[in-house]
């Protein structure tokens, strides 16, 4: 038996006030972590997509035909169903383009079982009550709710004539089946598999960031100049041979954020900006920031981890001012950085390395 997957992705999700389907804001698109799923499964020989995305087909090659889609999803659904030509044994599976965390392992064994219509979803865990004009009227058994997902799946013939017959907008197969006269049967998959409908969908996204910077001592500075560590001046001796203040930690730092947010290196900006007059780094952080929330409106840090490698300054009688002074530099709270330093087994005399890994929330 042949077996479709019919993906509904002519919507564009006015909810979102962004396109949720193709705009990769939260890492990779919507559609192209659906089509994987169904690309990956081989209980499913073929793909028809319904959609603008001509160009997908380079990408999952089990996509026979891209076809447009109409103003509603029955609408869209039809398009289908009227491009398909009848197909005896011909199972088929109707999945919108917004539900991406299905489980491959699910559509195996939904397919593998014998019922002909199958819709998957899961039993609300909520007390559920039905509402008139909002008041309660009456009591619903949650074992009785079923939170309808997709794919659905049916027989092709069966549903092309039960979809044919059909006079108004269904919510679903599932409501077109049933008026049709057909038993339709439940799945219940994992949670993860839920629509994305509006932006709190998403839910919360994280971007790791790693950076990484290193100064060696300079062999002649004046006595006014100082050694600058996390943007705090520290009483030592030396300074760092750079054109700025060589503040290693602010360097790594700002690496960081960018190499999160999926930018270049820090040089790309801060060499013109030390040319320029501006040696302090803080001003370098502050503008990988700015770029990062550029990208990401809403981006938070979540943590930041700093590891130095040094002979000297011995950094313990500062840790605290260090990391508060970063906290306050960055609006976090101090328990959000982690500092620790190591001798590097005697290999960091002549200067100090940083690395800097960063957590990013993007809301």
């Amino acid at each position: 038996m042949k077996t479709l997957a019919i993906i509904l992705a002519a919507g564009t999700g006015d909810r979102c006030g962004f396109d949720k389907l193709r705009d990769d804001r939260f890492g990779r698109p919507v559609l192209h972590r659906t089509m994987e799923k169904f690309q990956q499964c081989d209980a499913i020989d073929e793909i028809l997509l319904v959609g603008p995305d001509k160009e997908l087909q380079k990408s999952f090659p089990k996509i026979s035909a891209v076809i447009s889609g109409g103003k509603t999803r029955f609408q869209s659904l039809k398009c289908a169903l009227d491009f398909l030509p009848s197909q005896e044994n011909c199972r088929v599976l109707v999945h919108n383009g917004a539900n991406p965390d299905v489980k491959i392992s699910e559509l195996k064994a939904a397919l593998a079982r014998p019922e002909k219509n199958l819709i998957f979803g899961f039993f609300s865990p909520n007390a559920v009550k039905k509402v008139v004009d909002g008041k309660v009227i009456d009591f619903l058994n949650p074992a009785e709710i079923f939170e309808t997902q997709t794919p659905q799946i049916s027989d092709l013939e069966m549903l092309k004539k039960a979809a044919k017959n059909f006079t108004g907008e269904p919510r679903d197969e599932a409501e077109i089946l049933t008026a049709a006269g057909e038993d339709v049967f439940v799945f219940e998959c994992s949670r993860v598999n839920e629509k994305v409908t509006d932006l709190s969908d998403f839910g919360p996204r994280f971007r790791i960031g790693v950076g990484e910077d290193s100064h060696r001592f300079a062999e002649k500075f004046s006595s006014e100049e100082t050694l600058v560590l996390g943007g705090v001046k520290l009483d030592f001796p030396k300074k760092f041979d750079a054109n700025s203040d060589g503040d290693v930690i602010l360097h790594a730092l700002a690496n960081a954020i960018l190499s999160a947010v999926g930018e270049g290196p820090l040089s790309d900006f801060a060499d013109e900006m030390c040319t320029g007059g501006e040696t302090n780094s803080q001003k370098y952080v502050e503008r990988a920031l700015d770029i990062a929330r550029e990208k990401f409106e809403n981006l938070e840090i979540e943590n930041i981890a700093i590891s130095l490698e040094l002979e000297e300054p011995k950094l313990k009688p500062m840790h605290e001012k260090i990391v508060e002074n970063l906290a306050q530099m960055l609006t976090i709270h101090p328990n959000q950085i982690g500092l620790s330093y190591t001798t590097g087994e005697k290999m960091r005399a002549a200067g100090v390395r940083a690395r800097t890994e960063i957590l990013l929330r993007i809301a």
